[in-house]
């Protein structure tokens, strides 16, 4: 499934404990056409890497076996290789299996335990942020309902919007609006200037409650002019989050659309970053910071973390003893000692589960971005 399909209950479901062995593998893939035969190798590997940790493993019944190492099968079988982003993620358990492509890159892992490995879908469906990107033209401007690459035009709600046709002999062919301002008007000029104002006043009237109803970031792709007369016709302030200027996007594609934004994605993503560690500033000086695995074990156990932010790839495997004490790291996770079910592969997975459940904003950041906090940092509430 495309992240886009993940939603909070799915999410939730996908959170809940499972018959052991549930088992998670992740693996990075590469966007190619056609796909790369490395991904089928690195596919058909870490499946039997689970295979081989699900036979060693004594807590493993064989009917539990037997079920699980068919569902991991049925999982490879039903990946299209042409299909994949930057990441796979297969889940099994007795009588269930799920295949997730990730628009982001992971490391290849096989993870046994009683819950599925959910943090890298939570990561993926920051990346995969819904968005509404406006393009305007004179002749057309189109709404596109977005998510990640994903882009679906909105084909309702006023949408797409053509201006009304001026007389014909008030018309000025050739006539944009990246003319206007440089000399007098003209009556003529100033009638058809009217025009599109109006135009982009009916353009802004119908993004308005569709923007009011479902809010999201807002892109708006057009000359630099045209997106300006828009900007201030649109109610509200600050309602745009990124402007693209391009003229001719209006005939677009889907994907060329995307590859048009995405680097207003990365701004945005890196705006947000550094949002992030604002916060954590503010907070230190606040005396509402923390970091570490073990204060952060404890405080999102309590329900404290307003905002938690993790490096991308920290991933650690610990002891637990039940009684909700500190993790005890375990540096070298040899295969005999996973067999114990007090040791935990994931704890960092555990810690984001719990800040969901909490209600705590998420943010994974780059590696090394929180190296001098033990790679994990949060904002509490109190």
């Amino acid at each position: 499934m495309d992240i886009g399909a993940l939603t909070d209950e799915t999410l939730r479901d996908l959170r809940r404990p499972r018959d052991y062995p549930a088992v998670s593998l992740l693996l990075p893939t590469t966007r190619r056409s056609p796909y790369s035969t490395e991904d089928g190798v690195r596919l058909r590997n870490t499946v039997a890497e689970a295979k081989r940790r699900l036979a060693e493993d004594p807590r493993v019944t064989r009917a539990a076996r037997t079920d699980v190492e068919n569902r991991l099968d049925a999982a490879a079988a039903e990946v299209d290789l042409t299909h994949t982003t930057d990441g796979l993620l297969i889940l099994a358990a007795p009588g269930e299996h799920q295949v997730w492509y990730l628009p982001r890159s992971v490391p290849q892992r096989v993870v046994v335990s009683d819950t599925f490995l959910t943090r890298n879908l939570v990561a993926a469906r920051i990346v995969e942020e819904p968005y509404w990107a406006l393009v305007l033209s004179e002749s057309e401007s189109r709404l596109w309902d977005g998510a990640g690459e994903n882009l679906t035009e909105v084909t309702g709600d006023g949408f797409p919007v053509r201006p009304a046709l001026p007389d014909h002999e008030d018309a000025l062919p050739g006539r944009h609006f990246d003319k206007v301002g440089k000399h007098a008007l003209t009556p003529r000029e100033e009638a058809h200037l009217e025009r599109e104002r109006q135009y982009m006043r009916t353009v802004a009237g119908a993004l308005a409650p569709v923007v009011d109803r479902t809010p999201r970031p807002l892109y708006v792709v057009g000359l630099r002019e045209q997106i300006a007369l828009f900007e201030k016709l649109l109610p509200g302030t600050g309602a745009i989050t990124a402007r693209v200027e391009n003229g001719g996007a209006s005939s677009k594609s889907a994907h060329e659309l995307f590859e048009l934004l995405h680097p207003a994605f990365d701004a945005r993503r890196s705006s947000r970053q550094g949002e992030v560690l604002r916060r954590l500033s503010d907070a230190r000086g606040q005396k509402r910071y923390t970091s570490g695995l073990d204060e952060i074990w404890q405080t999102v156990r309590q329900g404290r973390v307003a905002l938690l932010a993790i490096e991308d790839h920290y991933q650690v495997t610990a002891k637990l003893d039940g009684n909700g004490g500190h993790p005890q790291r375990v540096e070298t996770p040899t295969e005999p000692l996973l067999a114990d079910p007090s040791i935990h592969e994931d704890v960092v997975d555990e810690i984001v589960e719990n800040a969901l459940q909490s209600g705590a904003d998420i943010e994974f950041v780059p590696d090394d971005t929180l190296a001098s906090e033990d790679r994990l940092a949060a904002v509490l509430r109190y």
